[in-house]
């Protein structure tokens, strides 16, 4: 007897202006896997108020709800950065 697989959700359509990047790189944006709250695949990514979600996910989310404050990026820090030119 085969059993039917449901068709996986079709990704979603990227934007038509570009989408502004966050910064996610402190520790408390990572911990044990959970399926994302927007596509519902797994992730270890948290957003600020500990919500399992995607980088990109959150990205094209915020494009498509401009104003609204749900997912944000991490504060700059103070001082130099440790990115290289």
């Amino acid at each position: 007897m085969r059993t039917r697989r449901r068709p996986a959700p079709a990704p979603p359509e990227p934007p038509a202006a570009p989408v502004p990047l966050l910064d996610w790189r402190d520790g408390p944006h990572f911990a044990w896997h959970e399926r994302c709250v927007l596509c519902r695949k797994t992730t270890p990514l948290r957003s600020h108020a500990g919500e399992a979600v995607h980088k990109t996910c959150v990205e094209l989310w915020n494009a498509e709800h401009p104003g609204e404050t749900r997912f944000v990026s991490d504060p700059p820090k103070g001082g130099k950065g440790k990115d290289h030119a």
